[in-house]
């Protein structure tokens, strides 16, 4: 008698909490409301846009002080040229004067090698907030953008081999 009074009510207790379980559209919490973050970073990366495209980058990193002649960055063209570079960015990120640090991140934008996206994503991580600005602004025409291998570009996609 007792097993069965104890069953009867373990099904009751199960049918009440089973009843009174989680309601679908109920918030975990009310105060996780992402609208508001999601407003803060608009306007932060807002920020960053404009302040983006009011670089002109065509303006080597030199001629950047008022006054002087603004000459245009010319990327390198022979191996030895592009190796030289790449070592001044590198010897300028390492110094700790952050002027130097945006130049050199500046300086990689403007040439918008692949090769310096090590630097671009070190950039990112800088503690001067100018250096991550020029970094996440450099970066950005690397967004999206896929290389194809020479096999990929050489011959079309089966399907189209098949219908000739």
């Amino acid at each position: 008698m007792n097993q069965l009074l104890a069953g009867g009510a373990a099904l009751v207790l199960m049918a009440v909490l089973w009843g009174l379980g989680r309601r679908p559209g109920k918030t975990l919490l009310r105060s996780t409301d992402a609208a508001s973050v999601a407003a803060i970073n608009r306007a932060q990366l807002g920020l960053v846009q404009a302040q983006g495209s009011q670089l002109d980058p065509r303006i080597p990193l030199g001629a950047a002080t008022e006054g002087s002649d603004l000459a245009l960055f010319k990327p390198p063209v022979s191996s030895a040229e592009r190796i030289a570079l790449e070592r001044q960015l590198r010897e300028a990120m390492d110094q700790g004067d952050p002027n130097q640090r945006l130049e050199a991140v500046r300086r990689a934008g403007q040439w918008g090698h692949v090769s310096v996206l090590p630097l671009l994503r070190r950039g990112l991580r800088d503690a001067d907030s100018r250096v991550v600005e020029a970094a996440a602004t450099a970066i950005a025409r690397h967004r999206g953008a896929t290389h194809p291998s020479a096999v990929q570009v050489a011959r079309p996609p089966r399907n189209v081999a098949r219908m000739r």
